[in-house]
């Protein structure tokens, strides 16, 4: 069952690539071509298959001479690409002329079908699709989200102490910037039970190929929770968290990815940071993409000897999906587990929390 659901599941996917076919001769000996995708990429393969029954063979060129494919046989499957006919492969970027966009060129080809020593020749132009190389640098993005929360608190010999279930309202804002050597990216939340904000900063030291940066990055972090229920211990009472680290990163334009070190404190006691942090904004990236991603994995310990007792981590996970114009929307997972040291180690206080988000959010850049 599940290898046929597996099947279906790759089925599917292989009808939504789109597919155009065009016929180059009717009657009884008739030649049709089919591309799929139905457009030339740069940097993406596109399968062109070339049929005509009764043909001894075919054969398919650009139209410069350059590429040449040849097949014996009624059948031809060469793959293709936006660099097909270039002598060098390049990538060019669509232009705008007057506010419209020109993003389609077309390559010239030219077909030759044989049987029994007679040939037939064909002309065709493939379409290729350029994409606009994205000149934006900042984006600013408001949002509301419905936030499912999950929460519980045990003790002694794993007794539970606090366990509950509710959803709330969560407002978010968040400021991007993305250039040449610096990335910066500012977040906030205002919820009923908890609000905070953290600041992400990267900036290139050393410049490698393919628009490729390495670096060092910053995150900076504040936060309250208000959930924890001060009176089932007194080590819950509600405390404002901060958190700073420092590390390198690997930047591209609108791409950021970094592992930290750093400490965080909630005023009475200091924890060591070891994070890894993924963050990738669609509308600031090299092309303009319709989908922002952030990942987020953090663990912070207390000293002490062997494993530490007093911990904190986090594992996240938010993505933004536009729909249209500049709404997107907005889903997010969030897995958050703490533990507070007790008089006896089987006594520790132990909270989790996990976290489902679902929202819109709206988005201006320039």
């Amino acid at each position: 069952m599940r290898l046929t659901l597996i099947a279906a599941a790759i089925a599917l996917a292989g009808c939504a690539v789109p597919q155009n076919t065009t016929q180059l001769a009717g009657g009884p000996e008739p030649v049709r071509l089919r591309m799929r995708p139905a457009e030339l990429h740069n940097g993406i393969e596109t399968v062109v298959t070339v049929e005509s029954p009764g043909s001894d063979s075919i054969a398919l060129e650009s139209g410069n001479g350059l590429d040449r494919y040849w097949s014996t046989g009624p059948v031809l499957k060469a793959p293709l690409s936006g660099s097909f006919g270039d002598s060098v492969p390049q990538v060019e970027p669509a232009v705008r002329w007057h506010g419209r966009l020109l993003d389609r060129l077309v390559k010239p080809a030219r077909i030759v079908t044989c049987r029994a020593r007679q040939c037939r020749e064909f002309y065709h132009d493939f379409p290729v699709q350029l994409l606009e190389r994205n000149r934006r640098k900042v984006a600013l993005t408001a949002g509301w989200s419905t936030v499912f929360a999950r929460r519980a608190i045990t003790g002694e010999r794993e007794s539970v102490l606090f366990k509950e279930a509710l959803n709330n309202t969560v407002w978010t804002f968040q400021a991007d910037m993305a250039a040449r050597s610096w990335s910066a990216q500012l977040r906030g939340f205002i919820g009923p039970d908890r609000h905070g904000g953290d600041l992400d900063v990267s900036r290139v030291i050393k410049h490698g190929g393919e628009g490729l940066g390495y670096g060092i990055a910053m995150h900076a972090g504040v936060s309250r929770t208000g959930w924890l229920p001060e009176r089932s211990n007194p080590v819950l009472n509600d405390r404002t968290v901060y958190q700073l680290s420092v590390g390198p990163s690997v930047m591209i334009k609108g791409i950021t990815a970094s592992s930290q070190l750093g400490i965080y404190t909630d005023g009475t006691e200091m924890l060591q940071v070891v994070s890894t942090r993924v963050a990738v904004n669609g509308n600031l990236t090299q092309v303009r993409s319709p989908v922002t991603v952030a990942a987020e994995k953090t663990f912070s310990f207390g000293s002490g000897a062997g494993i530490s007792r007093r911990r904190d981590a986090v594992e996240r996970l938010t993505a933004a999906i536009a729909l249209f114009d500049n709404f997107a929307l907005n889903l997010g997972l969030t897995n958050h587990r703490s533990a507070w040291p007790n008089v006896q180690p089987s006594s520790d206080l132990r909270a989790s929390e996990m976290l489902i988000t679902l929202g819109g959010q709206y988005s201006v850049s320039w």
